[in-house]
């Protein structure tokens, strides 16, 4: 069977050796699905396969960014970045097989904390520093020449950062990256990519970019999740844009107060300067800033992680394995359920039982601004 569209995808239709079980999250180009692999002696396991629209395989564009995104991301191995540990090509369709991240992306984690009075500082740091640690391992990538790929992520937003309910952090979706050396070739001019309220000043007016782009990004996160602010975002699109070229910022402690780390107060500014030569120039650089706030206090662990967003996703996540349980034994009743939901609009982080594994697309990130 040759698959046309997203919506012929079914709970139970195989793709190589897997078997899609619940849907997950999907969006304009792309669909992710629950799925399991399994082989001799009863082994079995989940994974997540993401399938790209079967229309775009018409357009080479599209189709050398949806490989190039395996091709590149495959090759990090670090604990922060989620693993790609297959491609695929069935019937026409496309399709990514990554690690099974049991737990929530960060606009969740994010807009719970909000609505809860907001994240402890140290918290924050930690995830921003693992982020950094993931960052750096995708921007020392070497090719087989040992030259530099200059990879750059473009599109570090809350919605690519997954949190494993062990409070590990999974750097996801290098859909967007750009290596100089990728097949694909480079990015055509002007065309902007990325959560546009995490851009930074060169993206907006389409400059080179490089490991310093991802940076600025990782730095409006830690801006957002330290003072429950938004550093830039506007009343709409042109609104952000303007405010990234040029709004002065306020100091975070000018929002939270003198309980506010001074130094993280430079750090903060520094990761968002305009200037890239001022920013931190490599995340291991950033890390180390950050390793620094805490010295002689308590610092935030993973373990410390997983507490705090236990209470957030506990519940939903409890109910999604439930849910993916029942998948494996019946893909095709419980997998059916929750497709109705997404085709109603209804989205695994907003109000079906998923515990939102993924985000595909701009959808709503609920972060406060």
């Amino acid at each position: 069977m040759t698959v046309k569209s997203l919506d012929e995808i079914k709970p139970g239709l195989t793709l190589g050796r897997y078997e899609c079980l619940l849907p997950i999250a999907r969006g304009g180009m792309a669909a992710v699905w629950a799925a399991r692999v399994t082989g001799a002696r009863g082994f079995e396991k989940i994974v997540a396969v993401k399938t790209m629209l079967p229309s775009l395989n018409d357009d080479p564009n599209f189709e050398r960014m949806f490989l190039d995104e395996a091709r590149i991301a495959s090759r990090i191995r670090h604990p922060n970045v989620a693993e790609i540990l297959d491609l695929g090509e069935q019937d026409n369709l496309l399709y990514l097989v990554m690690e099974w991240i049991d737990g929530a992306p960060l606009s969740l984690i994010m807009r719970e904390s909000f609505r809860r009075g907001g994240m402890p500082i140290p918290i924050g740091v930690k995830i921003v520093q693992d982020v950094c640690a993931a960052l750096h391992a995708a921007h020392e990538l070497k090719g087989e020449d040992g030259k530099s790929l200059e990879l750059v992520h473009r599109d570090v937003s809350p919605q690519n950062i997954m949190l494993t309910e062990s409070g590990v952090v999974k750097l996801v979706d290098f859909g967007v990256a750009k290596a100089l050396g990728r097949s694909a070739g480079e990015t055509d001019t002007g065309l902007i990519r990325g959560k546009l309220a995490y851009l930074s000043p060169e993206q907006v007016v389409a400059q080179p970019l490089d490991r310093r782009t991802d940076l600025f990004a990782a730095g409006v996160i830690l801006y957002q999740m330290t003072t429950g602010k938004h550093p830039f975002r506007g009343d709409n699109a042109g609104a952000t844009m303007n405010n990234i070229l040029r709004r002065k910022v306020p100091k975070p402690s000018k929002i939270v107060g003198p309980a506010y780390p001074t130094l993280l107060d430079e750090i903060v500014m520094r990761a968002i300067d305009r200037e890239q030569e001022f920013r931190f120039q490599t995340g291991a650089d950033m890390f180390k800033a950050l390793d620094e706030v805490f010295v002689g206090r308590q610092r935030a662990t993973t373990e410390d992680v997983a507490a705090y967003i236990s209470p957030i996703i506990g519940p939903a996540g409890d109910e999604f394995r439930r849910a993916l349980r029942q998948a494996s034994r019946a893909p095709s009743s419980s997998g059916e359920d929750v497709a109705a939901l997404l085709a109603s609009g209804a989205h695994p982080v907003e109000g079906t039982p998923a515990s939102g594994q993924w985000m595909i697309g701009s959808g709503s990130s609920g972060e406060n601004s």
